[in-house]
This record gives structure tokens, C-alpha cells and sequence, in this order.
């Protein structure tokens, strides 16, 4: 693609300046001189163009190529839209298979390949359970699925089945669906990074319902600072981790998207192998070196909570973890590597605990 051309999708709409507070990550900009933001809604949360002093009068065009890419892959990977290829992988589920574009082959055969790295902790034929939970309805379930109704959907659940062959999709059994919240928007953010470093732009910041990825610096002698929500009180932050050029950062909690049924609050983070929402973790971060990893890896951990991170980390791409148990008094579980990026907050620092084999 030519430098600067737009993307033939969507258009532009300017955002609006705003300290970005997407789930359990605030950016810490703080209106800092130099810096411009965009900000507008894309795949169902809020989307945030950053840049830095040197660019700020790209920055118009830069949110509109951006907007393009996120409304662009929406139409290929939403499950909320009727038209999309995932929705009709659904709808030919048990006749045909289905050709994709290059974009949801690469992110269904990325999901694949981490269902079979969790053994199906993260599993993309989720999406039975997670509409039986009422996710993506407009209205709450009256009570809580039965077992039974639990164990019908459960038959439909098993990413192994899912063929991939010659750009072509398959769900063999009807009543089968896809649910790639789980990898889309970090994927989204990747695709939206290399655009922005091939269009020639060094410095900024992409921020996707807080699936981050950073290239250069805010200002000289400075990392991008991002801010770690605390999941109990969404008011303040626990503190900040300084991001460096090329490092991503993504998030799953609890508090952000949930049913409530019975007065009761059920995460949206289904664990397929049991049918049910996960309970236990308050809240994870992941770093690492791609935003689509990131946020597999954050509903992953999420998933196997603090007792599972360290095997499963094992197993993974390098990353580091920042773990909130959902307990008090707060702790804040943190691998070595992250313990180095992370700046608690001066009440917190006694909060803080490194994360090892042995230490729990």
C-alpha cells in the first residue's frame, strides 16, 4: 500500500480529546504538549489514535486510514453483524464450507493455534455458551442456565473440529459458531500498527478497547506510560507501566462486561471446558511483543488464574502477567520482567508481589 493512501472502508469522523480510560488501562497522557488524539468508536468500544509532536498534522488522515482498517475487519469478524464471514460460518455451520478473506484466516488459524496451545482453555466455538449467558442480548436471563441447557451447548464447543483448509472455514455440525472476541481487537491493533510505521510514522500510540501497541516515544527520554485501572474502584489507577517502542499491552477483567442475574455478576469470560463464567480473577494485563498476543493471552491467563499463569507461560510466546486476584486485600501479582516496567501507586507498593514457581 501506497504511503498515505486511504483505506477503502469506512471514513472519517473526528474524536474527541479525552484521558483514555478503556477497562482496567488508563494512558496517562494527561494532555501532554505535543501529543494529538482522535478518538471514535470501532468494534464495539472506544479506539484512540495517539501521536507525537512531529506529526501532529497527520493526525487527521492517520484516525481515518485507522478507522478504515477496524471497520474493515469488523465486517469480516464481528459476530454482531449479520453480514460478516463469522456469522456466516454460523449460518453454513453443518452444509458447506465457507471461503474468508486473507485477514479472518490469518485470526482464525491464530486462534487455532492457541485452543491447541491452552488445550482448549481458549476456544473459538465458544459462542453457544457465551449467548446462552446472555452476552451480546439486550436483555439479562431471567435465571441461570440449567446444567442440562449447559451441557447441550457444551456438544457444540470444541475448536478441534473446526476445519481450515485452503482459505476455506468449516463448522461441521449445525448449531456450531465462532466468537473471536478473544483475538480480533488485538489483531486489529497489529494490522493498524504496521500501517501506521509503513505510512512512515514513528512516533504514536494505537489503543483499542485497551488492546495497545506503541512505536517510539511520547517526547524525548520518555516511554509511553500506561496507567493499570484498579478493578474494585474505577476511579483511581494502581499504577503505570512504561511501554516501549514496539511492546504491546492488553487487558481482561471482570468488571468491564458482565450479565447479572439474580443480583448476581457473571463475568463474560466463559471457560469452555466447564460452560461457565471464570470467577476468581479481578483482573489481568499482559505485556508482550504483538497485540494480538496480548490479548489471547490475557483471556488465557484470565482463564487459568494465578495458580495456572506460571505453566501456562511456559508454554507461550515470551510475555509478562500482571494478575488481581478477586479477593481483599488487594494483591497485585506480577512475573519478573513486568515487576521492572510497573510503578505502583505509593499506597500499593506493599500490594506488590512477584510472581514465581513457588511464591503465592
Amino acid at each position: 500500500m501506497q504511503k498515505g493512501a486511504p483505506v477503502h472502508c469506512g471514513g472519517a469522523r473526528r474524536g474527541c480529546r479525552l484521558l483514555l480510560l478503556p477497562l482496567n488501562i488508563a494512558s496517562l497522557f494527561f494532555r501532554r504538549a505535543g501529543l494529538s488524539s482522535r478518538s471514535f468508536r470501532s468494534m464495539g468500544g472506544l479506539a484512540t489514535v495517539t501521536v507525537g509532536a512531529a506529526y501532529s498534522e497527520r493526525i487527521e488522515p492517520l484516525t481515518a486510514q485507522v478507522r478504515g482498517i477496524f471497520e474493515c475487519l469488523e465486517q469480516e469478524l464481528s459476530t454482531y453483524r449479520s453480514d460478516s464471514a463469522i456469522s456466516l460460518l454460523a449460518e453454513k455451520a453443518g452444509v458447506d464450507p465457507v471461503r474468508v478473506s486473507e485477514d479472518a484466516w490469518r485470526v482464525l488459524n491464530l486462534a487455532h493455534h492457541f485452543g491447541h496451545l491452552s488445550d482448549g482453555a481458549l476456544d473459538v466455538t465458544v459462542a453457544p455458551l457465551v449467548k446462552l449467558w446472555g452476552f451480546g442480548s439486550t436483555v439479562a436471563p431471567a435465571s441461570l442456565p440449567s446444567q442440562e441447557e449447559i451441557r447441550e451447548r457444551m456438544k457444540f464447543v470444541d475448536y478441534r473440529r473446526l476445519i481450515l483448509k485452503d482459505r476455506t472455514v468449516f463448522l461441521p455440525v449445525k448449531g456450531m459458531a465462532v466468537d473471536l472476541g478473544g483475538i480480533a481487537k488485538g489483531y486489529a491493533v497489529d494490522r493498524a500498527f504496521d500501517f501506521c510505521r509503513g505510512a512512515g510514522i514513528k512516533d504514536f500510540l494505537i489503543d483499542l478497547s485497551g488492546n495497545i501497541r506503541a512505536s517510539g516515544r511520547p517526547q524525548w527520554g520518555e516511554d509511553w506510560q500506561i496507567g493499570v485501572r484498579d478493578p474494585f474502584d474505577r476511579s483511581r489507577i494502581l499504577g503505570k507501566i512504561l511501554l516501549r517502542s514496539g511492546m504491546a499491552l492488553a487487558t481482561s477483567g471482570s468488571y468491564e462486561r458482565f450479565v447479572e442475574i439474580a443480583s448476581v455478576r457473571y463475568s463474560h469470560i466463559i471457560d469452555p471446558r466447564t460452560g461457565y463464567p471464570v470467577t476468581g480473577t479481578a483482573g489481568v494485563t499482559v505485556l508482550c511483543g504483538d497485540a494480538t498476543t496480548a490479548d489471547c493471552l490475557s483471556t488465557l491467563v484470565f482463564l487459568v488464574g494465578l495458580d495456572g499463569a506460571g505453566e501456562l507461560l511456559q508454554k507461550t510466546p515470551p510475555a509478562e502477567v500482571l494478575i488481581m486476584p478477586d479477593a481483599y486485600p488487594i494483591k497485585i501479582w506480577l512475573t519478573p520482567g513486568l515487576a521492572e516496567a510497573f510503578v505502583p501507586m505509593p499506597e500499593l507498593s506493599n500490594a506488590v508481589k512477584v510472581l514465581t514457581p513457588t511464591a503465592r
